[in-house]
């Protein structure tokens, strides 16, 4: 999975969380969003990509 796919991915899973209506729903898309953060995270160090960071 290429960059740019786990990228869409995440927002998706970011998405889906908003919109989820239990408790249960949005704790699975928050576990999907930590889990391709973590994947984005290992593809860019992988990469020699610098850490992303917030301004």
């Amino acid at each position: 999975m290429d960059l740019n796919q786990l990228y869409a991915n995440h927002q998706r899973a970011l998405v889906n969380a908003r919109r989820s209506e239990g408790p249960e729903d949005r704790q699975t898309y928050f576990d999907l969003v930590e889990y391709y953060a973590k994947r984005i995270g290992q593809y860019r160090h992988d990469a020699g990509l610098p850490r992303y960071h917030w301004k």
